[in-house]
């Protein structure tokens, strides 16, 4: 069964900053490659859904999340839940981010 992959948003700004990081910071090829990545990597959600760690979220009413890293940007997680035959994917952040402050408010715009 494939699941139905649905990026907020939010997560998609994180992915076009993440790969205009990338190019400002003079790799093209890189950029380009981080985006075949994490589309790759939402196709993979997509067939196996619950590959992902859950994240502990103790402060946060938002439910089970769970995290992905970008095949060969291994640095970059997607953070995402699983409902019925639905993939939603919160947001895509680099792991250097202050992770612990940002994930109980995954939810928040």
């Amino acid at each position: 069964m494939t699941f139905q992959v649905i990026v907020r948003d939010r997560a998609t700004q994180d992915i076009r900053r993440e790969a205009n990081y990338i190019l400002a910071n003079g790799n093209r090829e890189a950029a380009e490659r981080f985006l075949e990545f994490a589309e790759y990597a939402f196709s993979q959600l997509a067939t196996t859904p619950n590959m992902g760690k859950v994240v502990d979220l103790p402060l946060s009413d938002i439910g089970k999340v769970r995290q992905w890293r970008i095949k060969n940007f291994r640095d970059y997680w997607i953070f995402y839940k699983v409902q019925e035959e639905k993939v939603e994917v919160i947001r895509v952040l680099h792991g250097a981010r202050d992770l612990e402050n940002i994930l109980p408010f995954l939810e928040e715009v």
